[in-house]
């Protein structure tokens, strides 16, 4: 059951009401209290923090609610949750017994361990017993509660955050509470589990073949252990203090991942120079005479000394029969990890409490490339935190944490500290540093390139403290927080340091009397044969950087009850991040007048003959990021059940910075960098592609606009919700979200019309190469109206089914660190406005929980007899997700795409026909086709629809308790796409490719997993 609820949570619950309440004695708040909620078969257990203070997510219905609490009585209610948020506030009693006077002892608080396992998702699994601690892979959470580390989230309670999607709030990081206790004849005893989950590919269906072709299946498997153990620290006959708590966990993961990946490589023939039989039938030119080769066949003797050493690291077809998709790599990549978490609390006083938590991870693994390279990597990471929780008053309470990680991560590429295979090669101006040894990378338009990964160390550092006070006064629940974080990164990177060649078939290419290359000429593969690249690109000499930043946080928010039936959440959140600067001032940036007809270099310390006087950062910083959060909740007609809701925020963007740090340290003069494109003055050759000279002085590849704002997103919702009969409810819900100053990469040096073969001279700013320029001009619009019903859980089967219909539209498609497309133009940003990547116009999604029809008071088999025993409390449930696909962008690449100059950066896009896009197996393949020669293509971004998709995942188990004890026994199996139903997921859409409008991607197949826990 635990697993159950947890899953319908992860998957987006949505229809969960917010329950809180607050549990004291006296006027004592008291943390660390269990708070177990029950409906039918459902079981969801929370802690209250610090504060005495609780919150769960419940469903409709009626709950039943019990708060245990070492030394005092054990308490219950019942509750009806209906459409708005509740709330309960429990006082706790003493138990009464009759002790002799000489066995009285003062009572004397203590903690019981307790935990809530947090998802990889950040949602409070719903264990029944402790399990072990999963810190979530979550990014800040801008909220108005606080700080943006999930502990303080957790404790404060942010209502608006969610508000949003509705969805439940998230439990902290380190969400492990503790429940309080006293030394008496009942002590806290020791609490734990051990779990074990394995996966196997005997019990894995096989993955689906895009090709048609019988592939193998490769051999994986993964183990995962998991021990946890909880209660107060006693040493027999040395020591012995109920009052202080541990918490203890540790999980190993030994795993094979499956990795299959499926591409095209040369036959044996085009690997001797004959292309009579290539894929489309190109007409391959000979560079030298500009006539074609005869039978498109090039001579031995043609045929690059290097391009002969580079061919044996090529691996030939798999399936020979086939040109296109013919070669497929079946193998798993390996992965290991420990975990060790440990956990105490030290209370002090009635009114004091402090807690203390450590973590420690080591993780190694391996990782495969296209062309069977293996790649290793290791790691080890460890974080604390450090807490005190203050008490002022009953309702006056403050919480101040102090949280530190630390993490290194090691990557070694297959071909590090080998031969120096560029040097033997031939291979001129490469590093000589043997962590950067190996072939270059090798890029193709119709072939898997040869490539393997690059070297990298990282270490970084993070500490931030927060403080946080909650204030209840009548019907005002106050927070108030304030939060500063420290980063430090200190990185060392290879990336490009072997150099990559891009090859598109210009260079065999026939050529009109414009100098463009001729439709149904050229091929990438003769050209690397004949060692004629079109560009190539090198980044070495790279030294560690030592990356700082830092930001603050201040936040206000009320919680008004204003009366039964209606409440405010007002908030108000100041967020300040400090772009990044290098402890050393080893970053570049390019300095360009308004007009972008010239560009200077800039580093720190020197004023930008354009833009003036710059910080260290290179950025100047955004300092006005204020954050209004607004919500409510109104029952316009007092007990029945119509309810309204509504809510406004805005969220702003501060990881963008982290992504640009990183390119500016990566840039000339503090390494050495160059990307060229072969022009007739200054043709590339695989021997000089690297060491020629580049005719412009400045070659820096990335700059920023030193005036860049952080993007954002307001958000705003409005929904009612009506309770049905046959215990049911509807929802409707509509959200709207506008991104403004969104990131776009621009490439604004290009040539003006004409040849590629002369364009290098063509270039707007002659003394420099093409470079990438990141704005924050983007903007972004997205709509969405939802409808969802609800099912209370009755005679054992409940469900939720939502549909969403929405249309989001922008030009970057990102919201910060340069994760959008490059701009195809760059002197007219409005067309690349269209259909956003992620858009996602349909989505059905289904959740359902069913259990057996056995005992309770009206189900069958209601004696106590052995079948009884054997049918009862077992759980399906499951989800069924069916969703419009993302839509896809028609490319053109390789000799027939307009570069202009731009070196290997981007492709394209394709030309529209004017023909129904709609039609054929996935699309309609003569609505696009290659522009004009020397034009862009007016196709827009993302106008082929994307493919339908769907799913069906499930769960089946059941918790077995042991005897009369304490000790449960759970069993669940977990099925991911159970029906082994799989979908085309992605198409081949650059036009002059060998696999446009074929499949290249599908859905996973059916998977199984087993989970065994047992807690005692």
């Amino acid at each position: 059951m635990r697993l159950l609820l947890s899953f319908l949570l992860t998957a987006g619950f949505l229809s969960a009401i917010q329950h809180s309440g607050s549990i004291r004695a006296a006027d004592q708040f008291l943390p660390g209290a269990t708070i177990t909620a029950r409906q039918g078969g459902a079981k969801l257990i929370t802690s209250t923090d610090e504060a005495g203070r609780y919150t769960l997510d419940l469903t409709p219905g009626a709950w039943e609610l019990q708060v245990e609490l070492f030394g005092f009585q054990t308490a219950t209610t019942k509750i009806e949750v209906g459409a708005e948020p509740t709330t309960y506030d429990w006082t706790l009693e003493m138990p009464r017994t009759t002790t002799p006077a000489a066995a009285v002892n003062k009572p004397s608080q203590g903690f019981q361990s307790m935990s809530v396992q947090v998802t990889a998702e950040g949602t409070p699994s719903l264990a029944a017993e402790p399990s072990p601690p999963e810190i979530p892979a979550d990014t800040d959470a801008f909220v108005v509660t606080g700080s943006t580390s999930d502990g303080l989230a957790a404790a404060a309670g942010d209502q608006t955050r969610h508000e949003k999607q509705n969805k439940p709030a998230r439990a902290g990081a380190a969400a492990q509470l503790n429940s309080f206790g006293n030394r008496r004849q009942n002590r806290p005893t020791y609490t734990g589990s051990l779990a074990f989950t394995a996966r196997n590919s005997a019990f894995d269906a096989k993955p689906f073949s895009l090709n048609g072709q019988n592939a193998p299946k490769s051999s994986y498997g993964q183990n995962t252990i998991a021990f946890n153990l909880g209660g107060p620290i006693r040493i027999p006959k040395i020591y012995s203090n109920d009052r202080l708590m541990f918490y203890f966990t540790y999980q190993a993961t030994r795993a094979r991942n499956p990795y299959n990946a499926l591409s095209t490589m040369p036959s044996a023939a085009e690997r001797a120079g004959d292309f009579s039989q290539a894929a489309g039938a190109p007409a391959i030119y000979d560079p030298l005479t500009q006539s074609p080769f005869p039978g498109n066949i090039i001579p031995a003797n043609r045929i690059n000394p290097v391009a002969a050493g580079l061919l044996p690291y090529f691996p030939l077809p798999t399936y020979a029969q086939l040109a296109v998709q013919n070669y497929q790599i079946v193998t798993s990549s390996k992965t290991s990890s420990n975990n060790y978490g440990f956990r105490q609390n030290l209370p002090f006083s009635r009114k004091d409490r402090v807690n203390v938590s450590f973590n420690y991870q080591n993780r190694t693994g391996s990782t495969p490339t296209l062309l069977g390279f293996r790649d290793a990597s290791n790691g080890s990471g460890f974080n604390g935190s450090l807490g005190h929780s203050h008490s002022f008053a009953p309702r006056f309470n403050s919480n101040l944490t102090w949280n530190f990680s630390r993490s290194t991560g090691h990557v070694l590429p297959y071909f590090a500290y080998s031969q120096n295979i560029a040097a033997a090669l031939g291979i001129a101006g490469t590093t000589q540093d043997p962590i950067a040894y190996g072939p270059p990378n090798l890029g193709f338009t119709n072939f898997g390139g040869l490539s393997d990964g690059a070297a990298s160390i990282s270490r970084n550092q993070t500490s931030n403290i927060n403080e946080g006070i909650t204030l209840v006064r009548k019907k005002h629940n106050l927070t108030f927080g304030l939060g500063y974080t420290r980063l430090q990164q200190n990185p060392m990177n290879y990336a490009n340091a072997r150099g990559s060649f891009s090859f598109s078939g210009l260079l065999t290419s026939g050529f009109d009397a414009n100098g463009s290359p001729l439709k149904g000429t050229g091929y990438d593969f003769a050209d690397f044969l004949l060692g004629f690249p079109q560009s190539s690109s090198l980044q070495f000499g790279a030294k560690s950087n030592y990356f700082r930043t830092w930001n603050i946080n201040a936040f206000a928010q009320d919680d008004w009850r204003i009366r039964p039936g209606l409440s405010l959440n007002l908030g108000l959140r100041y967020e300040y991040f400090s772009p990044y600067t290098e402890l050393y001032g080893r970053m570049a940036n390019l300095d360009l007048n308004s007009t972008i007809t010239a560009a200077a270099v800039v580093t720190p310390g020197q004023p930008g003959p354009y833009s003036g006087a710059l910080p260290t950062s290179l950025i100047r910083p955004d300092t006005n990021n204020l954050s209004p959060r607004f919500g409510f909740a109104w029952k316009p007609l007092g007990k029945k059940a119509l309810t309204i809701r509504g809510g406004y925020s805005i969220f702003y963007n501060g990881s963008a910075y982290g992504s640009f740090a990183a390119r500016l340290a990566s840039q000339p003069p503090f390494i050495h960098s160059a990307s060229l494109s072969t022009s007739l003055a200054n043709p590339l050759t695989l021997q000089n592609g690297f060491a020629a000279a580049p005719s412009q002085t400045i070659t820096n590849n990335y700059a920023i606009d030193p005036n860049y704002r952080l993007g954002y997103a307001q958000t705003w919702t409005f929904a009612v919700q009506q309770n049905l009969p046959h215990n049911s409810i509807v929802e409707l819900e509509y959200i709207g979200t506008k991104g403004t100053g969104l990131d776009i990469l621009r490439q604004p040096n290009r040539a003006t019309p004409g040849s590629p073969l002369t364009a290098e001279q063509r270039l707007q700013i002659g003394n420099a190469t093409g470079f990438s320029f990141e704005t924050s001009q983007g903007s972004s619009i997205m709509h969405m109206g939802q409808v969802r019903l609800t099912r209370r859980l009755t005679r054992g089967i409940s469900a939720v089914a939502t549909y969403g219909f929405q249309k989001s539209i922008d030009n970057a498609s990102t919201f910060g660190g340069g994760g959008g497309a490059v701009a195809q133009n760059d002197q007219n940003l409005r067309l690349e406005r269209g259909l956003s990547s992620f858009d996602q116009r349909h989505h059905l999604n289904i959740q359902y929980v069913v259990t057996s029809p056995v005992g309770g008071a009206k189900g069958m088999l209601r004696g106590k007899g052995l079948a009884r025993k054997l049918l009862e409390d077992w759980t399906l449930n499951g989800g069924f997700n069916a969703t419009s696909g993302t839509p896809i962008t028609a490319r053109v690449s390789g000799n027939l795409a307009n570069t202009t100059g731009i070196a290997a950066f981007g492709t394209g896009r394709a030309q529209a026909t004017g023909l129904p896009v709609s039609g054929g197996s996935f699309f309609n393949l003569l609505a696009f086709t290659t522009p004009p020669p020397g034009q862009y293509g007016n196709a827009g971004r993302n106008t082929i629809p994307g493919l339908f998709q769907t799913s069906l995942n499930t769960s089946f188990g059941r918790a077995f308790r042991l005897a009369e004890s304490k000790r449960q026994l759970t069993i669940r199996l977990n099925s991911n796409n159970v029906l082994n139903h799989t979908v085309i997921t992605n198409i081949g859409a650059t036009v002059n490719s060998a696999t446009y409008g074929l499949p290249i991607a599908a859905s996973a197949t059916r998977s199984l997993n087993l989970t065994v826990r047992l807690n005692f």
